[in-house]
């Protein structure tokens, strides 16, 4: 019951409720994006996925440290060297373009595709990105309007990640410069302008906050 005057008009008629949205990291496997010239001459046009150069260990954090610009922590070992050409002593896979058929391949040395053969298998969703949280909050005062029956009014806030909670989406998964950088944040399921930023182009991933007016009679 709500009342009009006195302290209930103050105590009552508050309605507090949320959302918590929370998983962990979506896998996903890395791909050579470049179609080895011996399997294209097979007809073989589809995605490969690129070849470890050795056996694969624990999985690296994949998280906020991988983030452009800063990216000090990438998510995945760098392909190649500073130069873009160099092949990286610690790479986690061949060359791309190296491959000489599934789950083989040539390391690079010297040049390029020109160095021990090798062949593992990486597996299908080997490595699996950030995880995701997010929290919404709304908090309303209703008060029942004067000589109605029914009618109330409702003023409050909705909070859309409450908590300014940071989500990054997954890292570049393709081999070549920037694999395991991750470009862009994740977009709230919920929001102002609605389910993600398809319709509007927006950024909807930080903090969002609205005035809402609820009126029922």
């Amino acid at each position: 019951m709500l009342g009009a005057h006195g302290p209930d008009f103050l105590v009552n008629g508050w309605q507090v409720s949320g959302t918590v949205f929370a998983r962990r990291g979506l896998p996903y496997t890395v791909l050579d994006i470049f179609g080895p010239p011996d399997l294209v001459s097979k007809n073989y046009f589809a995605l490969l996925y690129a070849v470890p150069a050795r056996p694969l260990g624990t999985n690296p954090p994949c998280g906020k440290g991988a983030a452009i610009p800063l990216a000090p922590h990438t998510c995945l070992h760098a392909e190649d060297l500073p130069d873009g050409i160099t092949p990286a002593p610690n790479a986690p896979f061949v060359q791309a373009g190296c491959e000489t058929g599934f789950n083989a391949g040539n390391l690079g040395a010297s040049g390029v595709c020109d160095g021990p053969a090798v062949s593992f298998s990486q597996g299908r969703n080997r490595f699996r990105g950030p995880h995701y949280f997010n929290t919404d909050f709304t908090i309303m005062k209703k008060t029942r309007i004067p000589h109605s029956e029914n009618a109330t009014l409702g003023i409050g806030f909705q909070f859309f990640n409450f908590f300014n909670h940071p989500n990054f989406g997954f890292p570049v998964t393709g081999l070549g410069p920037p694999t395991g950088l991750i470009s862009y944040l994740e977009q709230s399921p919920t929001s102002i302008l609605g389910n993600g930023n398809a319709s509007f182009g927006a950024d909807v991933a930080p903090r969002m906050i609205q005035l809402k007016a609820e009126l029922k009679f």
